[in-house]
């Protein structure tokens, strides 16, 4: 039996690893990065905000939910008064001759009388002196509309501040990838420019030995001395350009800015094929968090528009109160009270005012209805040019791949004619400027793709924030 429950319980701990591995949720087909992301998502200061505002929207939906709730108070009340009105009670002019006959019979009897005595009108205060009501007094809503209609519209409030939170999640996204990017397309500049200043020293050794052979005059070996300071001048330059590229980075994870940032090989970086327009359309139509906010609008002015319908109908609620009354403060059985009362509200006339409210949410969901045409009209049009820039982006690539050969084999073939003696400098300089032109170019194109293809995915709305749910 023990052992059955064992393996019952190993079964059980099996399905929930397979589960948390099928939920799993990848950002990036970079191992690297994608980690990366994970952890801004969970430490970025502006995310959290934007969460915390999330967190606010469900407290103010469950403020909203209260109101179908009893709600429960103590209300005390002490007065003191003077004057007000006077209600005279006529107890002498009514009692008086009563008692005045009385006492005429038994005298003319002549019976031992004790005389009635006269009465005095009374005269007794509407208002009592002092005065004191405490009570708990109960009260339950038993049909009042406008507060579901405000529950509804919260709850939509609640929804778009969460579809806010995931557009923000989106935007902060593609901004580690593309700071990431712009990492990794830096330090190849770097390391190019490093290599770029091997091949000056290296040219400035050659100047020098041909200069020495008298081959070639003193302003050869001055104008590759100048493009050496030139190098150096950019290398401080472009490695400050690294350093604030990792901070920026490090930012976005808020993580300490001089922490290191593992750096990809070039073989592991992804160049996919083309995307197709009218299918990543349909993914932004359908994903995109800018959509579900305007359509959650367009209910919230439906609710509104109901809201102001439900002002011309009654409210009823049940109001129960339970205390004490009297001059003085007594909480005994002679001054208790129990009271339960139904009270109906019904607004038969404000001025046209519901009817106003009314017309002002029916104009406002027309003006978003149109709002939301446009936005659709926005994000295909930038579908549209996004995935031209990346047709762009990958012929780019291709031609810097191109022209990196070409400009490789031109310097390596001008190079050797230079050592020996049997081309110009200028021709050695040009050539090697525009193998690095070239190198710089190859970098950038590869990298510029790599960022339009994480914008892509940012407007298509195509990575998924969640885990999908089966139906």
């Amino acid at each position: 039996m023990f052992q059955f429950r064992k393996l019952l319980i190993l079964i059980w701990l099996f399905i929930c690893i397979l589960n948390l591995l099928a939920e799993e949720i990848t950002f990036s087909d970079i191992p690297v990065l994608d980690q990366y992301i994970k952890k801004g998502l969970l430490d970025n200061l502006a995310l959290q905000q934007k969460e915390f505002s999330y967190e606010s929207s469900i407290k103010t939906l469950d403020e909203a939910r209260g109101l179908f709730f009893p709600s429960v108070n103590i209300e005390a009340r002490y007065s003191k008064s003077d004057g007000g009105r006077i209600i005279e009670f006529p107890v002498g002019d009514l009692m008086n001759p009563v008692y005045q006959g009385i006492n005429d019979l038994l005298i003319s009897l002549g019976q031992p009388t004790r005389p009635y005595p006269t009465l005095q009108n009374e005269q007794i205060p509407f208002l009592r002196e002092t005065e004191h009501d405490t009570k708990l007094r109960i009260i339950q809503p038993v049909f009042n509309t406008s507060i579901w209609f405000n529950y509804n519209i919260k709850s939509d409030m609640k929804d778009i501040s969460l579809l806010e939170t995931s557009a923000y999640k989106r935007e902060l996204i593609f901004e580690i990838k593309k700071a990431y990017y712009n990492v990794l397309k830096i330090d190849h500049l770097v390391k190019l420019a490093w290599q770029t200043k091997v091949l000056i020293e290296e040219n400035l050794r050659i100047s020098h030995k041909l200069f020495d052979n008298q081959k070639v005059t003193k302003d050869v070996v001055y104008r590759v001395k100048s493009d050496l300071s030139g190098i150096e001048q950019y290398i401080a330059e472009i490695e400050n350009a690294q350093k604030m590229a990792a901070y920026y980075f490090n930012f976005l994870l808020n993580r300490p800015l001089d922490e290191y940032i593992e750096i990809v090989q070039d073989n592991n970086l992804n160049f996919p094929d083309e995307f197709e327009i009218e299918e990543q359309k349909q993914i932004a139509l359908k994903n995109r968090e800018e959509i579900k906010k305007i359509e959650k609008a367009i209910e919230i002015t439906e609710s509104g528009q109901k809201l102001a319908v439900s002002e011309f109908l009654p409210s009823v609620n049940l109001i129960g109160d339970i205390g004490y009354q009297g001059e003085d403060y007594y909480f005994d059985s002679e001054h208790d009270y129990k009271m339960l009362s139904a009270v109906a509200t019904w607004n038969l006339f404000r001025g046209f005012q519901d009817k106003a409210k009314y017309q002002q949410a029916e104009i406002n969901r027309k003006r978003i209805e149109k709002q939301l045409e446009e936005v659709k009209n926005q994000i295909q049009l930038q579908v549209e040019d996004i995935i031209l820039k990346i047709k762009a982006a990958r012929l780019s690539i291709t031609a810097a791949n191109e022209q990196e050969i070409s400009a490789r084999e031109s310097f390596r073939l001008t190079e050797k004619k230079y050592e020996e003696g049997m081309a110009a400098q200028i021709e050695y300089l040009d050539a090697r400027k525009n193998w690095t032109e070239a190198q710089v170019n190859q970098i950038s194109a590869g990298f510029t793709f790599l960022v339009k293809k994480a914008e892509l995915e940012k407007i298509a709305a195509s990575l998924p924030l969640e885990p999908e749910q089966e139906n």
